[in-house]
């Protein structure tokens, strides 16, 4: 959704005040001016947080990626009167990182939120470059591994016991499309917005933005003069999530409508998940664990015993 006046006919009225529409949503059929798009946009996340539980405001720890959609997160919450703290983990990525660490950094400066700053280096002992050098498994996968147990982790250091997530619409429709197509049914019980605590040192994580699409976060964020980090993650390319999410666009460009359909559909047959203490406690670290050791503790070992490979172009 481009916020131009050319994707609008000249007498395009705001379909919430029927003032001058500046913004069209072919998957609402609707057009806002932007004054009534920033209130829509604060009443999806609104909205979220009720179906979740969160309607009354309380302490949230956010996770700060740099991107638009945490940031985007974490300014409404703060406008919603939410207290929370965000959280940023430096991947050690080169240019990337240190380029979303400084748009963080800012971005806390300029509005007054404070948060703390973790590498991954210092947390696990090893940069994300230098653990795709010693093993063979998908980056993504074990970023995305390392970055749960870790927020996780350091959320119940901080005294939170709930994390917001900064995933969208897209993000959890994609997924749902992966996970059906690859018929990995024993993820489905995950496929909601809210996890509740399954363990002592695990919190609640909640995805406000579960409502709202990837182009909407974007022209909140231009509405509201947040300047994400621009810059792709040089590690994702060939990621198999961009290809589910192609896929529910090219639909969505015939039939808008469709990836809130197929989303929310899957989402409200759905009971709320309910806490199950599944977990036991790895003996090394301490932390949730199915077996002895944890998945983190488990790929620290092999990461020790094996030699950095060249890598190539």
């Amino acid at each position: 959704m481009d916020r131009t006046d050319q994707e609008l006919p000249p007498d395009a009225k705001c379909t919430r005040c029927r003032g001058r529409a500046a913004i069209r949503m072919p998957s609402h059929h609707a057009n806002f001016c932007s004054q009534c798009f920033v209130h829509y946009f604060r009443n999806a996340v609104k909205r979220a947080l009720k179906v979740l539980g969160f309607s009354e405001p309380v302490p949230l720890m956010v996770a700060i990626s740099g991107g638009k959609d945490s940031l985007a997160l974490w300014s409404v919450l703060h406008d919603l009167g939410y207290p929370t703290r965000g959280i940023h983990i430096n991947l050690g990525i080169d240019v990337f990182s240190d380029a979303s660490e400084e748009v963080v950094r800012r971005f806390a400066q300029e509005r007054g939120l404070s948060y703390t700053a973790y590498s991954l280096r210092q947390v696990f002992g090893y940069t994300l470059p230098e653990i795709k050098t010693r093993t063979r498994r998908k980056i993504c996968g074990v970023c995305g591994l390392l970055k749960r147990q870790l927020l996780n982790r350091l959320t119940i250091q901080e005294g939170f016991r709930n994390l917001a997530l900064g995933h969208n619409l897209d993000d959890e429709a994609g997924r749902l499309l992966g996970n059906i197509v690859r018929h990995r049914y024993q993820y489905f019980p995950k496929q909601y917005p809210l996890l509740p605590s399954s363990h002592s040192r695990m919190p609640t994580k909640l995805k406000p933005l579960y409502r709202l699409e990837a182009h909407e976060i974007r022209t909140y964020c231009g509405l509201s003069g947040i300047m994400p980090i621009e810059i792709p993650c040089p590690l994702s390319r060939g990621a198999t999530s961009h290809s589910y999410k192609e896929a529910l666009d090219f639909l969505e460009a015939r039939m808008p409508g469709t990836k809130r359909d197929f989303l929310f559909s899957y989402v409200e047959r759905r009971e709320p998940p309910h806490a199950k203490p599944d977990f036991g406690t790895c003996k090394h670290c301490g932390e949730p664990a199915y077996d002895d050791s944890c998945s983190v503790c488990n790929l620290a070992d092999r990461l020790k015993n094996t030699r950095p490979q060249p890598q190539g172009d």
